[in-house]
């Protein structure tokens, strides 16, 4: 069947992924002087009207409420709802974009909280998960999540044990088409605090999506410019008193190269003032004023445990030198004035150790980047 025109009003369907219609019309069809046409909805992304859950399913009404969601908005030219779906701990979904969010505050359970997600169908080769909010405990002095932390199973690549501060972050997980379900799990320690919150949106993604990431890509970015923050990195300009670089960490940033570009740049973000890159080294016993230059930072061989390697990069050591020296690792308490590399893909790998003795202090990385068309 096919929509007609002019709706008038919308009644309940008699099937969950069908949408009945009724409309004013003087066809033959007719029944109480109206035409009822049956279409199916289908599944798709939508634009919901809530300010923070920006993205829904499309779904008929009566398919919302079954499924345990909430309209959000309309779609199909009026037609269907924008389905928000919510979900928390001992959970299960099998739909596209259901938002993991923390318990309500009248919930004394800790431990793990885990949601269960199914594949929607059998050609999902990947899931992206977007922490609109995700505040847990902060790491021990070593930079270890030893009170709450976030985990991800059930599919083919590894997550690092991310806690402390991340919302606005993101991370893709590679999956089976073929394997089980996916538990995204936030664990909590007796001791830890009831007050954590998270929200965080699962995105299902086909395999032969344009938006799947290249695989062995934790983070994927698609702008020609943008930011890359280590996990648990400030965003407001805090105090630097104890470690906030998280330990154990091993992955891959990628960037989508866009057409026509040949290159990139990176530079400290200054945000956070001076410390924008503090991977390795000492915070507390340099003198500030050093802190984010170059004087501060090291290179190459002198970065065994924690760093960041930029394939292929050639440093600019201050702005008004224009001379170009390679290097592929970086670490310490400073970053050159920029680091440009033609090599690709666009990535950088991010790797730490599984403590911060001796360092102290150390806040991780922030990183502007921005593809370059012109390349020497």
């Amino acid at each position: 069947s096919t929509l007609t025109h002019h709706q008038q009003e919308h009644q309940q369907p008699q099937h969950p992924d069908t949408t009945e219609v009724s409309q004013d019309t003087h066809s033959q069809q007719q029944r109480d002087g109206k035409l009822f046409v049956l279409a199916k909805i289908p599944a798709t992304q939508c634009v919901t009207t809530d300010t923070t859950n920006t993205l829904g399913t499309c779904m008929s009404s009566y398919q919302c409420t079954t499924s345990g969601g909430v309209s959000k908005g309309t779609c199909v030219k009026g037609l269907a709802v924008c389905c928000l779906i919510t979900r928390t701990c001992k959970a299960t979904s099998s739909l596209n974009n259901t938002h993991f969010v923390n318990p309500s505050a009248s919930n004394t359970e800790l431990g793990a909280c885990t949601l269960t997600i199914n594949h929607m169908n059998d050609n999902i080769c990947q899931m992206r998960l977007d922490f609109i909010s995700l505040e847990l405990s902060q790491p021990d002095t070593n930079g270890n999540c030893a009170t709450d932390f976030l985990a991800v199973t059930g599919g083919v690549s590894d997550v690092p044990m991310i806690c402390g501060s991340n919302s606005g972050q993101h991370i893709y997980y590679d999956v089976d088409p073929n394997g089980g379900p996916v538990k995204v799990t936030i664990d909590r320690l007796i001791i830890s605090l009831k007050t954590n919150t998270w929200n965080i949106k699962i995105t299902q993604i086909a395999c032969n999506s344009r938006y799947r990431a290249p695989e062995g890509c934790l983070q994927y970015y698609t702008a020609t410019a943008g930011t890359i923050r280590s996990f648990n990195f400030p965003l407001t300009n805090i105090p630097v008193t104890a470690t906030r670089q998280l330990a154990n960490q091993d992955y891959g940033v990628c960037i989508k190269r866009a057409d026509s570009y040949c290159g990139i740049t990176y530079k400290r973000n200054t945000d956070l003032g001076n410390y924008g890159f503090t991977v390795s080294g000492q915070v507390l016993a340099v003198d500030p004023v050093l802190i984010g230059t170059f004087d501060a930072g090291s290179l190459d061989s002198q970065c065994p445990k924690d760093y960041v390697i930029i394939p292929g990069g050639r440093y600019t050591k201050y702005e008004p030198d224009p001379a170009l020296y390679p290097a592929d690792r970086y670490c310490g308490l400073g970053f050159p004035y920029s680091v440009t590399t033609t090599s690709q893909p666009f990535v950088m790998y991010v790797r730490t150790d599984g403590d911060e003795l001796p360092d102290d202090a150390n806040v991780g990385f922030s990183l502007d980047y921005r593809q370059i068309k012109s390349c020497v």
